[in-house]
């Protein structure tokens, strides 16, 4: 492992960055990326590059858009080279995952959409859209899939109550809680269930690059509509680069990425982050951003399996192995609860998400692998095995 991490003396980081791990517990909740990886002498070469190849222009007011050579690269990007299947013109720059979905999140609202999500689903994702007032349904369903009769229903529903069609937020690819990647059939039927129902499609790829099984995922939701403006898809550099940037991109048909372009505050400032953007832009150039994903895609890799490995639980829990991302997903017996769970975890140095975070109705346990080394998952998941075996122990 060689992260292009800083030399020297670092300043004290309270106020500086949005959380500190605890001493002597293993933070196994956060989703975080292991600062070891993070590439700060990469970054300090290609800032200093975009001065060298755009001059001012890289301390200006960016394009609206973003960056075309930006833009250009990472449509190549997504689309695997294949010709006529992505350009720039399909791709604009954001400000990470979370800014892009609080632009969408005051356009559902002005136009009085409700949103339908997973019954699991990023809880942050869905606070941001109900801060802007937009009316979140999670749908019910299983953990590892979608229930297209309930979509479908709930779509109905909320069309009838509104005169407006609603718009779906799904993580189809590592999702955040569980992990899970749904299948191709799966991912054809809600295309057709929202073209029927005129619904738009918010596809959260945060994960995406992430994969660890030979096989890679099924297509995403916009390589598989034939209405490219039907599906919104997010992707970001915090997961597999760092989160610092607060840089990401979307993927949509032109006329909608037009759309969102012409937005009053990208009008007035520019693209969002627009230096960070040009040096990630010059990261693409030299061809080190590729580079550079790739030795985290393999550093997680090991992580995960160091996790599954190290994790011995008792009978009645059961964690599925990921084929990508950040987390694995333990699902627990009837007899325990998520926050009883946590308490003992803790109580032994380590930690996790509680599953209700994610769901009301969730019974499971979030456990990250992507902030800690090998040597400290291993200690982390033995005693979250631990603590698994005195919560589930008769009393």
């Amino acid at each position: 492992m060689a992260a292009n991490s800083s030399t020297g003396a670092i300043r004290s980081l309270s106020g500086i960055v949005q959380a500190e791990p605890r001493p002597g517990m293993v933070e196994l909740g956060p989703g975080y990326l292991d600062r070891a990886l993070l590439p700060g002498g990469l970054i300090r070469r290609w800032a200093a590059a975009a001065v060298d190849y755009w001059g001012a222009g890289a301390l200006a007011y960016g394009a609206d858009a973003g960056p075309l050579e930006l833009r250009a690269y990472l449509a190549a990007r997504v689309s695997g080279g294949e010709p006529g299947v992505c350009g720039p013109a399909n791709v604009l720059t954001t400000g990470g995952t979370s800014q892009a979905l609080d632009q969408l999140a005051v356009r559902l609202c002005r136009d009085g959409r409700v949103l339908l999500t997973e019954a699991l689903t990023y809880d942050l994702g869905r606070e941001i859209f109900a801060a802007r007032g937009v009316q979140t349904i999670a749908v019910p369903g299983p953990v590892d899939d979608l229930d297209i009769g309930q979509f479908r229903y709930h779509a109905a529903l909320a069309a009838r109550r509104t005169g407006q069609a609603p718009a779906f937020y799904l993580i189809p690819t590592f999702h955040n809680p569980t992990g899970r990647v749904i299948p191709a059939e799966r991912r054809r039927e809600i295309l057709e269930l929202a073209h029927e129902a005129g619904a738009m499609i918010i596809e959260d790829l945060a994960y995406a690059e992430l994969g660890y099984d030979p096989a890679p995922p099924p297509p995403p939701l916009w390589r598989l509509t034939p209405d490219p403006d039907l599906v919104i898809s997010l992707y970001s550099c915090a997961k597999s680069v760092a989160p610092g940037l607060r840089i990401g991109w979307l993927v949509s048909g032109e006329r909608l990425a037009a759309e969102l372009a012409a937005d009053p505050v990208r009008l007035s400032g520019g693209g969002p982050n627009h230096f960070t953007a040009m040096a990630v832009a010059a990261g693409c150039v030299t061809g080190e951003l590729d580079g550079h994903v790739r030795m985290v895609r393999e550093e997680l890799r090991r992580r995960r399996d160091t996790l599954v490995t190290a994790l011995v639980l008792p009978d009645g829990f059961t964690m599925r192995r990921p084929a990508g991302g950040y987390f694995a997903w333990i699902e627990l017996p009837g007899n325990v609860e998520d926050q009883s769970l946590l308490a003992e975890a803790e109580r032994r140095g380590t930690s996790f998400a509680p599953g209700r975070r994610f769901g009301g109705s969730a019974r499971g346990a979030r456990v990250c692998f992507a902030a800690c080394g090998p040597e400290e998952l291993s200690r982390g998941a033995a005693r979250l095995s631990a603590a698994c075996r005195s919560a589930a122990a008769p009393s």
